[in-house]
């Protein structure tokens, strides 16, 4: 099924997008309760805010492009993540399409590439989105941040998670303060596919989450404290989510009420929990039987 928040394709099994978090309207049912009122939920496909990860590295990587030669390139490549902020995410893939034929530089080739395998992974389309990260490699120097980075992303794709936390890994070690690579390596241990559920380590996913906020700048701010707040939530640290997601314009982004109210059931605070659950309930996000105890 695809996510009508950000149009990511997850499996039909999955209750929340492996992209932004957002509950399914209409998920699967399960026979198994994962809800308890001293459990709060411990979904499959755990998700990160705009984590999320494709939208915040798109969004980093594209505005980090420079140079006079592809100012066309450049253009269209900024317009292109417009338009998958936006929602409008054909536009946004023609638009990198372009950018990328029209590019001159190793550098910009690079990066529109890697926005538009972004873009394809975050519609489901995986071949596409390999197919763009493997030319985006042939631009990246052997050994580079951006190869080793690319490579793992490659290797995930591939269903390689030992490939990929190596390649990650190697990233890290070269640029330990960027946040395309913490906020990865913060997705990659949360394990948000369950690609290799023997990788997944809450621990490690909070330490790159609090360390992809600290180096987050203004642009994706928000974005960097969601997934904070949702690293805490899976390490039981209710308050910690709670003041993070309090940031969050429920309006916009009205899954995050859900968090809260389990959050808020898991300190048993039933008044709080009613409130959010509601507002989740209200912006047409189906709750699970049990938060409707709280109604």
């Amino acid at each position: 099924m695809f996510c009508k928040n950000c149009g990511k394709k997850s499996d039909s099994d999955q209750k929340f997008c492996t992209n932004c978090g957002a509950l399914f309207s209409k998920s699967a049912e399960s026979n198994e309760s994962i809800f308890s009122e001293s459990s709060p939920p411990k979904p499959k496909g755990s998700p990160t805010g705009k984590i999320v990860g494709i939208i915040v590295i798109l969004i980093i990587v594209g505005f980090g492009i420079y140079g006079s030669l592809d100012e066309d390139s450049i253009t269209q490549n900024n317009e292109g993540l417009t338009s998958f902020e936006s929602g409008d995410s054909q536009t946004a893939i023609n638009q990198l399409q372009q950018a990328s034929k029209d590019a001159v530089t190793s550098d910009t080739k690079l990066n529109t590439l890697k926005n538009l395998g972004y873009v394809h992974s975050s519609e489901g389309q995986s071949e596409q989105a390999l197919q763009s990260f493997r030319e985006a490699l042939t631009y990246a120097s052997k050994g580079s941040f951006d190869y080793f980075l690319v490579s793992g992303e490659i290797a995930l794709l591939e269903g390689k998670p030992n490939a990929a936390q190596i390649s990650y890994n190697k990233a890290y070690e070269l640029r330990p303060s960027d946040f395309q690579i913490n906020n990865a390596l913060n997705l990659f241990y949360l394990d948000l596919s369950e690609v290799a559920p023997y990788y997944s380590d809450y621990g490690k996913a909070l330490q790159y989450a609090q360390k992809a906020y600290d180096v987050s700048d203004d642009l994706v701010k928000n974005t960097a404290r969601q997934n904070l707040g949702i690293a805490h939530f899976f390490n039981e640290n209710y308050d910690q989510a709670i003041s993070y997601f309090s940031y969050t314009d429920l309006n916009k982004e009205p899954y995050i009420a859900y968090w809260l109210g389990w959050a808020y059931v898991a300190k048993g605070d039933g008044a709080n929990a009613k409130l959010y659950f509601q507002k989740a309930l209200n912006a047409g996000i189906e709750l699970e039987p049990e938060a409707y105890e709280y109604l």
